[in-house]
């Protein structure tokens, strides 16, 4: 194996380990932060469905949410792989 593809082989599985895990965990747990945000707002009767800013603003909150346990857990799955590794 040529030495350019080794250097680009961690780089690789920490890309491949960070895509999914946003698409295991961090896309399904921002729908679902997202969900209970607007059925929390239609609870208490908010009405944010006619605020185009308050959607953005629930929106945004569910993604950094998603992403930042995405985050954690790509980082975790690294961590025990690296170690399998060594």
């Amino acid at each position: 194996m040529s030495t350019s593809t080794q250097s680009r082989r961690p780089s690789a599985i920490a890309g491949l380990t960070y895509f999914g895990s946003v698409l295991v965990v961090g896309l399904p747990l921002m729908y679902a932060v997202y969900v209970f945000f607007v059925d929390t707002a239609i609870l208490f009767n908010l009405n944010l469905g006619a605020a185009f800013l308050w959607q953005i603003l629930l929106l945004a909150v569910a993604f950094l949410t998603g992403i930042s346990v995405a985050t954690k857990v790509a980082e975790r799955v690294l961590k025990k792989f690296s170690q399998k590794v060594e």
